[in-house]
Order: C-alpha cells, then sequence, then structure tokens
C-alpha cells in the first residue's frame, strides 16, 4: 500500500512574481506528512503542440510521466485575454493529441486567480471534463481581482477547502 500520496501542482503562468505560484505555494504548505508535493517547473521547455510527430519531445514525455504517477493535480492560472494562457493551453493540448488516460478519473482541482478570469475558468472547465478528471464544484475556485484577494481571510478559507476536497479521495485509496 502506497503511503505518500502525490500531488502535481501546475501554474498556467511564467511569470516569476505570479500571485498563481504563490498561491500554489501557500498550498503546498498546507498539506498533511502523507501528501507530496509536486510543483511542475518545465512549462516554459513545452514544444508547441504538433500532432503530426512520432515520437513525443523529451520535456512532453517528463510531464506526461509526472502525471501518470500523480494522484491527484491541482491547477493555477491566470486569466490573458479572455481565454488560458497559451503555454497551459499548448501543454493540455499535448495529452490529448498522444493520450494514453493521464488525466482520466484523476481527482484534479482547478484554481483561476486574475483579474476577471471568468472567461479562463469556464474553458479550462471544459477541457479538463472532456479529458476525463474528476472535477467538482468543490475542487473549483475562481479568484477574481485575485493580486488583493488572493490572500485575505476568505480566500484562504476557500483555497483551503479546495485543497482540502482535493486530497479527501487520495486518502481513501
Amino acid at each position: 500500500m502506497q503511503n505518500t500520496y502525490q500531488i502535481l501542482a501546475i501554474s498556467g503562468s511564467l511569470r516569476a512574481d505570479s500571485v498563481n505560484h504563490q498561491i500554489l505555494e501557500q498550498l503546498s504548505t498546507q498539506v498533511p506528512s502523507n501528501v507530496a508535493w509536486n510543483t511542475y517547473q518545465e512549462l516554459e521547455q513545452i514544444p508547441a503542440f504538433n500532432p503530426d510527430l512520432q515520437e513525443l519531445p523529451e520535456s512532453v514525455e517528463r510531464f506526461r510521466n509526472q502525471l501518470l504517477q500523480a494522484d491527484a493535480i491541482i491547477i493555477c492560472t491566470p486569466e490573458y485575454v479572455f481565454g488560458i494562457p497559451g503555454s497551459l493551453k499548448n501543454l493540455l493540448d499535448w495529452t490529448v493529441g498522444f493520450s494514453s488516460g493521464e488525466w482520466t478519473n484523476k481527482p484534479t482541482a482547478l484554481i483561476t486567480a486574475s483579474t476577471s478570469g471568468k472567461k479562463a475558468h469556464e474553458s479550462l472547465q471544459l477541457i479538463l471534463n472532456v479529458l476525463g478528471s474528476q472535477l467538482s464544484e468543490q475542487t473549483n475556485l475562481l479568484i477574481p481581482n485575485a493580486r488583493k484577494r488572493w490572500n485575505e481571510p476568505e480566500t484562504a478559507e476557500h483555497l483551503k477547502a479546495v485543497l482540502t476536497t482535493l486530497i479527501q479521495p487520495i486518502q481513501t485509496i
């Protein structure tokens, strides 16, 4: 029986001082000792999706292996021009084009922290459902005006609730 559960955390932002990175960092300090937190670090190394390729690029292969090893996934992303950041969308495209079911029935949390975020959040919910992830209302959080609100007590409570809900199914495995 596995004693340590793996959470793969993915930030949709490439900005070093992103609120999304800060949120994931804060959440990583709140996981219980039987949960290993792995923050994905290679988003900007993923090449543009090309379905004509016969072999996966090494960076994509590493990402897919991390997905397979994870018991749960958490995505925290901004919204750019009323949509998903291109680098995150590209990453997700690689899991569809050469899919072997990495997301199927995997507990997934989606946090969209941006100025508005509504359009990106809705779009990502649709994509994650198509990928077969186990996404629920309790593992979805939209944080508008995120720069001002992400570390307010009420938002912190919502973030903790998302994390608790995400971890609950993997602790009963």
